[in-house]
């Protein structure tokens, strides 16, 4: 599993999530720049008051040498008291090459990992993460964005780092939404974040040439029904993610393992 996760690490510097569902609708318009913080306060408000949904999140990236990493992510997330627990399936392509699925339950404290075809101990089938063992896991998770959990694309909302450029009126699979697309300043970007190894991604992908894009896409109260951000370097998207959320404030049963089929993360073979 670890030999799994490792193979992931630099990739999810610059891996993981989805491509924009086409070019903004003609009718946009560039908002005053006082107009993402109301924003940002109202759908964080929204996702606290709802708590629970589903959401299935898709994401790409390259290395610009022909390695090309894919990952599809299906689950449920609650949010509640500033953490996230969350129940998914993540099956991540390299090369083209069929997917592995890697399971994850997130709890308040820990992770629960399980990797399709992993060497573990008899009769165990999760290993356990914590703070102390995880940064394999949470380069992993750095895919969804910053705050590395679901629905971090969301973090871009930042108005200390970020602009809105347009705003257009959309239909999202029968909804009417207004989307938002954002330009984030990486180098500032990077100073809004308390994760040292997040923000120094961050400041390196400045230096880089890097340039981040987001959008978002709420309901008529605010409610975030989707959420991407683009890392486009020399013209090309080298990484992207999205995530579609579903069934706001529905039923959410984010189940942990069967303890007696879990290890620690330090018992397993490397």
């Amino acid at each position: 599993m670890r030999r799994f996760l490792l193979a992931l690490v630099p990739l999810a510097l610059v891996a993981c999530s989805t491509a924009p569902s086409g070019d903004p609708a003609p009718n946009t318009s560039s908002p005053p720049r006082g107009d993402l913080a109301l924003l940002a306060d109202r759908v964080e408000q929204r996702r606290t008051e709802l708590a629970t949904a589903s959401f299935r999140t898709e994401g790409f990236a390259t290395d610009g040498q022909g390695l090309d990493v894919s990952n599809v992510v299906n689950g449920v997330v609650r949010y509640s008291g500033g953490g996230v627990s969350a129940s998914m399936d993540m099956d991540v392509s390299t090369g083209g090459q069929a997917p592995n699925r890697t399971s994850l339950v997130l709890v308040p404290g820990g992770t629960y990992v399980r990797v399709a075809g992993a060497p573990m101990p008899a009769g165990k089938e999760w290993g356990y993460y914590t703070a102390g063992n995880s940064a394999e896991l949470g380069a992993l998770l750095r895919g969804f964005g910053p705050s590395a959990t679901v629905g971090a694309e969301l973090d871009y909302l930042q108005p200390r780092a970020a602009l809105i450029v347009a705003r257009a009126t959309e239909d999202l699979d029968g909804v009417p939404v207004t989307r938002y697309d954002l330009v984030v300043d990486t180098f500032k970007m990077a100073k809004t974040i308390e994760d040292p190894d997040i923000q120094l991604q961050h400041t390196q992908l400045a230096e880089y040439g890097v340039k981040i894009a987001a959008s978002v896409w709420v309901d008529d109260t605010s409610v975030p029904l989707k959420a991407e951000y683009r890392f486009e370097l020399d013209g090309k998207v080298v990484k992207r993610s999205a995530t579609r959320f579903r069934d706001w404030g529905g039923p959410v049963d984010v189940v942990v393992p069967n303890q007696a089929q879990v290890v620690p993360a330090e018992e397993i073979p490397q």
